[in-house]
């Protein structure tokens, strides 16, 4: 590899670092006093903000597009503030040097870097407004800042050190781009069907997010229950080949009953595990990025794999 190109990647992983240390930065600072009537405005006059991320408080949700900027915004939180994005590029430097077609791991990384861009303008406007609307586009325009000017220099960075790597022969690695959206189709339909169920539990509420409502209690009991159920469900029964992936060509090789239980284990963990629990779905997904044949983590361990027909 030249030395060029060790150089790109190491700029890389520099620059996606930058926004979690300004983060970091900002978190450690002292807090300002602020007095009221001496021209300065309460503190309690302040939102608190997570990084680009606010608190979910909608009056005015979006069906299903709301409770999707919710759950997005909590794997954003968690991204900024562990710095994934530049474990995202050494991931994804150590897949280039054992998959089998570089540039592809590298055109992978890149868009994976637009997405984390993206992810915290789009879950930063205030959740009273419409999802989509014209008003939602401006205030996401609006959340475009350095953050984003990092993750974007660094994809640019990442697809010039991976155009110089050798290919070598072997299986090409899993479509990362297939499975992202088979789990899209996955969520959406679930969603959908999670707003015809809750209504008819008991002490029903507005459903924000599975990821946003992984703290213990957010929920009623019975809720909890229910959603677990029907998540564990969803992924079970047809061991791991839900609608999302028949849809997109998508089959899971090699699950029988017991791997397929385990698979579907996965999710549901994460809802109930507040936090960390989306960060084991981080680490489950960046796996893919450095795998030598871009299978998750849990496909590793268990023997499985998810294949076009």
């Amino acid at each position: 590899m030249l030395p060029l190109s060790r150089a790109a990647w190491a700029a890389a992983v520099f620059i996606a670092l930058l926004p979690t240390w300004w983060l970091w930065e900002e978190w450690s600072a002292p807090e300002p006093l602020y007095t009221q009537g001496v021209g300065m405005e309460s503190y309690e006059d302040y939102g608190y903000i997570y990084g680009m991320v606010r608190l979910y408080s909608s009056s005015n949700p979006t069906p299903v597009l709301s409770p999707l900027v919710g759950d997005l915004g909590a794997v954003a939180e968690v991204a900024y503030w562990y710095a994934l994005p530049a474990v995202l590029v050494l991931a994804g430097f150590l897949g280039c040097l054992r998959q089998s077609d570089p540039e592809a791991a590298g055109r992978r990384i890149a868009w994976g870097l637009v997405a984390v861009a993206a992810a915290g303008p789009v879950t930063a406007p205030d959740f009273s407004l419409t999802v989509l609307s014209p008003e939602w586009f401006v205030a996401m325009a609006d959340c475009w800042g350095r953050d984003q000017v990092c993750y974007l220099l660094a994809a640019l960075l990442v697809l010039a050190a991976s155009l110089g790597m050798p290919r070598r022969p072997g299986q090409a690695a899993e479509g990362t781009g297939l499975r992202a959206a088979a789990l899209l189709a996955d969520y959406v339909i679930f969603c959908a069907a999670l707003g015809l169920v809750m209504p008819l539990l008991p002490e029903s509420r507005d459903f924000g997010g599975l990821l946003s409502h992984g703290e213990p209690g957010t929920l009623p009991v019975g809720q909890d229950l229910a959603l677990l159920a029907l998540l564990f469900l969803y992924v079970w029964i047809p061991r791991g080949t839900t609608v999302g992936k028949r849809l997109l060509g998508l089959r899971v090789e090699g699950a029988g009953p017991g791997k397929a239980a385990l698979r579907a284990l996965l999710f549901p963990v994460a809802v109930l595990w507040p936090e960390y629990g989306v960060l084991w779905l981080a680490a489950d997904a960046l796996w893919s990025f450095a795998d030598r044949d871009g299978r998750m983590l849990h496909d590793r361990l268990l023997g499985t794999s998810v294949t076009a027909r």
